[in-house]
């Protein structure tokens, strides 16, 4: 499979972001949902979603009792924008299961959606969480990248990397200035350091957020 080179910096150019997005619990029928609000969105998300290709959501929530790590849910959201039709189709999945269907009309209210996740349902809490403090985490991974695909750009930059400019803050005056590296190099390889720790899904671009500690009976279970 041969990337074109826009496709790829795309992927390359856009940064990680550090936390922003807010994640708060809510009950609905005694199971327990998550609204991820104001997460912090790529700046090509608009154009993104105008180019008739899917775009895609991974946001995996895990829910922790007392610190430790109960469970967690897989929540897939897929946007394509019919041409014809000019509407936006989106697709929630948990877990590979279809859970949500809704067409949007106009972008705005797509990237309405995306600034406002409400995803019922995602955990049934047994007995001995109904006291136990509890707390929610969620990183969303924009449009990621699985690891056969990554091989693929990193062989794709190490043909066409051009070396970077010498950082002036490392070059001091009588020594020489270290080997350059290549600026698409030292981006890719920031992205990689996500499968080194272990990922098997990464993204140039993502965001994380946690949820203050609760507990069950704080929340208004909402019919």
């Amino acid at each position: 499979m041969k990337w074109p080179a826009p496709l790829v910096w795309l992927l390359l150019l856009a940064p990680l972001s550090a936390w922003s997005a807010e994640v708060n619990p809510f009950l609905q029928e005694h199971h327990l949902g998550v609204i991820v609000a104001h997460a912090r969105l790529p700046p090509t998300l608009r154009k993104d979603l105008a180019s008739g290709l899917a775009n895609k959501i991974l946001i995996r929530v895990v829910l922790s009792q007392e610190t430790r790590l109960v469970t967690r849910r897989l929540v897939d959201i897929t946007v394509r924008y019919d041409l014809w039709e000019e509407t936006f189709s989106m697709e929630t999945r948990v877990d590979d299961v279809l859970v949500d269907s809704k067409t949007y009309h106009q972008m705005d209210d797509v990237v309405a959606a995306f600034d406002n996740l409400r995803l019922p349902d995602l955990f049934r809490p047994g007995q001995t969480a109904q006291k136990a403090q509890l707390a929610l985490t969620a990183e969303l991974l924009f449009d990621p990248v699985e690891k056969e695909r990554m091989d693929e750009i990193r062989r794709w930059v190490a043909e066409n990397s051009g070396p970077a400019l010498p950082d002036p803050i490392t070059v001091r005056p009588g020594l020489s200035a270290p080997e350059p590296v290549s600026e698409s190099r030292a981006i890719f390889n920031r992205i990689f350091q996500q499968y080194a720790a272990g990922a098997a899904i990464a993204a140039a671009w993502k965001d994380t957020g946690a949820s203050r500690p609760f507990r069950l009976e704080e929340l208004r279970d909402e019919r």
